[in-house]
């Protein structure tokens, strides 16, 4: 869940600091540019970048991009993710590691809603949809689903249809080398799935059956448990987004991520 709103925001940095009209060096780097730019007060500016994301994302999500050193979002990589959580239904800490995201490419730009004319404040907002999502990896968990104990590690498969969300950040401009740029303060997201299917090994050390027990649970009430972790998602991806955000916005000038129309 917090891998995909994370792909989001990695798929609109990278598109920020390259759908421009001309190479832009930054910090000695020059960044390929594939479209026509949006200019920031133009009437249809959200319609541009809507389309502007839309047309980038398949080249991306396989090639990736060398000069930002982001490689493939298609699979997405994540090295590793701890979580910690706690409720009257649900409480423990799982740390996943060695994680792939399949699907990612397929992300489709419902909308975007951008208030981005007055350089002391920035908003975009950006609603998408992929059909499936498919994460595995590796995992340790201990706590409890419901009264069911949880102590174990293994894989898991997690398999996700109909994911819908909206991705939001807002930022304030800064001075930096004599020059206007943009640093991102809040970052946030929604996220709903249609459906979703789950898969783990050993979720209880030593015991098959009351694994297949707390898996079964966790099949079962997945949108209870998905509502659940929510809250949790969404710290977890704003400490992660934020800085990865502010790479691109505070290495490219203001006039230069949107640059105004030409009278």
């Amino acid at each position: 869940m917090r891998r995909t709103t994370v792909t989001v925001a990695l798929l609109l940095a990278a598109f920020s600091a390259v759908a421009r009209a001309a190479i832009i060096r930054t910090t000695g780097v020059d960044l390929p540019t594939y479209t026509d730019p949006c200019k920031r007060n133009d009437k249809d500016f959200s319609g541009c970048l809507k389309r502007t994301l839309q047309y980038l994302i398949p080249k991306f999500a396989k090639e990736g991009i060398p000069q930002l050193n982001i490689t493939s979002l298609d699979p997405f990589y994540l090295n590793e993710y701890l979580m910690h959580f706690e409720s009257t239904q649900i409480e423990g800490k799982a740390l996943f590691k060695d994680v792939y995201d399949h699907g990612l490419g397929s992300i489709k730009i419902v909308d975007v809603r951008a208030l981005i004319e007055d350089p002391e404040k920035l908003e975009l907002e950006i609603e998408f949809y992929m059909p499936k999502v498919v994460s595995n990896g590796k995992f340790k968990a201990e706590g409890r689903i419901g009264q069911i104990p949880i102590m174990g590690k293994g894989v898991f498969n997690v398999t996700s249809y109909d994911v819908t969300g909206s991705w939001l950040l807002k930022g304030i401009a800064v001075q930096l080398d004599g020059q206007r740029h943009m640093r991102i303060k809040d970052v946030g997201m929604k996220l709903d799935i249609g459906d979703m299917k789950i898969y783990a090994t050993n979720m209880i050390n030593g015991s098959p059956e009351l694994s297949q027990m707390a898996l079964t649970f966790a099949n079962q009430f997945w949108r209870v448990i998905f509502q659940i972790l929510m809250p949790y998602a969404e710290e977890g991806f704003e400490k992660i987004t934020r800085p990865i955000l502010n790479q691109v916005f505070l290495e490219v000038p203001y006039d230069q991520l949107f640059p105004p129309s030409r009278k």
